[in-house]
């Protein structure tokens, strides 16, 4: 036990370390910089502006206004950009394999994929965290809701961001051990769950929110957020935290197991 703490805590250092290395790489052009997150938060506002408009036209949705969709589009906000910002790295796995630049994490004395995550940080991401942590802020303060309401608000949340990392991110790029070039399927794979979830989900009833809900659990990233802030529904956290438990338990046993097929490419060249 004390062997995996030292480990753990060995492998978190080196994480974070890298992890800073990276922030102060991508801010050494600061006008640059801001201009990447100004522009993807000018970007997210046009997209929610747009939600506006609608919602101004024809109302609700079953029960869904404008303030719902506000809150949706700031959970995911916020659920997205915090777990970009922490493992970015991941995205450039199907890169590193088909290349052989994987060789580098398994030769190092540190968490494989600790190396991987933080390899690499993604600065629009940080328009996306800033929006998203304002806008759910006015979001959770404008609903009037229970402190009972806010606090499994506030662990559906750390719910979401397991779900989104296990789903979103680090299971669509372990198809890069299983096929060559599996940049674009990964990639399409992540937009399908993405865009599952932006949508006023009031409309989704019977066989299809079962599906959003559990098979591809895209409603977990927002939707589901904003029904507990609106009502107490202990039985979504229930259901949430064994979908979490679940994909991340798999996800990461599905990563070990793919390693053990990796093959180098044997490129030769200083690493």
């Amino acid at each position: 036990m004390d062997k995996m703490l030292q480990n753990f805590r060995h492998d978190f250092r080196i994480y974070r370390k890298s992890l800073i290395v990276q922030f102060h790489a991508a801010a050494a052009l600061r006008g640059a910089f801001a201009m990447q997150i100004l522009g993807m938060m000018v970007n997210n506002t046009a997209i929610i502006i747009a939600w506006v408009f609608f919602f101004g036209k024809f109302g609700t949705v079953n029960g869904w206004s404008v303030h719902e969709l506000i809150g949706l589009n700031a959970i995911m906000m916020m659920v997205f950009g915090s777990m970009m910002l922490l493992s970015t790295g991941v995205l450039d796995l199907p890169k590193h394999v088909d290349q052989g630049s994987f060789d580098t994490f398994l030769t190092r004395p540190s968490s494989v994929l600790g190396q991987l995550a933080s390899s690499n940080i993604d600065v629009t991401a940080f328009g996306d965290f800033i929006l998203g942590v304002i806008l759910t802020v006015w979001f959770v303060a404008t609903s009037h809701a229970s402190l009972l309401g806010i606090l499994l608000f506030f662990i559906s949340l750390m719910i979401a961001c397991v779900v989104f990392w296990s789903f979103a991110i680090l299971l669509p790029n372990i198809i890069s051990f299983y096929v060559f070039d599996g940049d674009r399927l990964v990639r399409y794979f992540a937009y399908i769950f993405l865009d599952a979830a932006l949508y006023p989900t009031g409309v989704l009833r019977g066989a299809l929110r079962t599906i959003l809900l559990v098979g591809l659990p895209s409603l977990f990233i927002g939707a589901v957020q904003v029904d507990i802030l609106r009502g107490l529904h202990w039985e979504l956290v229930a259901v949430g935290a064994a979908l979490a438990s679940f994909w991340l338990w798999f996800s990461l046993w599905l990563l070990k197991r793919s390693i053990r097929r990796y093959e180098s490419a044997n490129l030769v060249g200083a690493r």
